[in-house]
């Protein structure tokens, strides 16, 4: 199953322990179980979170990034998508998702990409939601 991590969910996997669905996740993927796709746009805004909000160093991101390149597979959407109004940065991780034709996209954002529910034939679910519907 192909699915899209949003930049959220790799980011709660990476500093919030992993105990947590975004962790459990990211663990399926390790053990090709599931099919990660991400875009570039992903990584680089993943990276700045996690350099802003967390403190990582550019050593620990670079590395990061590596192991993301090996674990996932790498689109770069050319359509631009304008979905959400509210923050185009969602539409981004929607032109991931259409491009890479993923089963589904996983999300953390209540506000503006859960209440789709799907876009273009991709599912759009929570973590929690995810793991209760394919791995419970």
């Amino acid at each position: 199953m192909r699915v899209v991590l949003d930049t959220n969910v790799l980011f709660s996997a990476l500093g919030f322990g992993k105990n947590s669905p975004p962790a459990k996740i990211l663990e399926w993927a390790r053990a090709g179980k599931i099919d990660v796709v991400i875009s570039a746009f992903i990584l680089d805004e993943l990276e700045t979170n996690l350099r802003e909000n967390l403190a990582w160093e550019d050593d620990a991101l670079a590395q990061l990034r590596r192991k993301l390149k090996l674990l996932c597979g790498i689109v770069d959407p050319r359509p631009r998508l304008h979905v959400v109004r509210r923050k185009d940065s969602d539409n981004r991780i929607l032109e991931c998702a259409v491009e890479s034709a993923a089963s589904v996209l996983i999300t953390g954002d209540l506000k503006d990409l859960r209440p789709l529910g799907s876009f273009q034939g991709t599912e759009i679910l929570t973590p929690r939601e995810f793991l209760r519907k394919f791995f419970s």
